[in-house]
């Protein structure tokens, strides 16, 4: 049994010290630079696009011992009266994961008449979201209708 326990110690600190870099690649996409790119003059005019950027991450980590489950042959001495020995079991794991995306929102153009802003639209997310509110509507006003006529009956 102490040696599960210091296997399960060794572990987490092997994750303690594993866990800080990887965050860092992980948000290191929130950076300004990431949100603003560098910006591009030509004649007059100054162009920077702006970025939506998204991270997260979700990482886990469990251990245990304990009894071992008793093996059928453990079961059949139990049964017949003789003293099995206890096993004592242990386990352990972890796991993790992230990642981030980006996409371009807006480009800001500074020029002689001054700053503007044009936004970026994104007709692909657009049309799922479209998509996904009449699936959603077309299945309550199903559901509801089904309601109605079993409640009639």
């Amino acid at each position: 049994m102490i040696d599960v326990k210091s296997r399960v110690l060794s572990i987490a600190e092997k994750t303690s010290e594993q866990l800080p870099p990887v965050l860092e690649k992980i948000f290191g996409a929130a950076q300004p630079d990431a949100v603003y790119s560098k910006p591009i003059v030509s004649n007059n005019y100054t162009v920077i696009t702006a970025s939506e950027v998204t991270s997260g991450g979700g990482f886990g980590s469990g251990a245990g011992f304990g009894p071992a489950n008793p093996s059928s042959a453990e079961k059949q001495a139990e049964e017949e009266g003789s003293q099995a020995e206890s096993v004592d079991s242990g386990g352990s794991g972890m796991g993790g994961g992230g990642g981030s995306a980006g996409r371009p929102v807006a480009v800001i153009i500074i020029g002689p008449e001054g700053v503007s802003m044009k936004p970026i639209f994104d007709i692909t997310k657009i049309a799922l979201a479209g998509i996904a509110a009449w699936i959603t509507m077309l299945t309550l006003f199903r559901r509801v209708r089904n309601v109605r006529r079993v409640s009639k009956v």
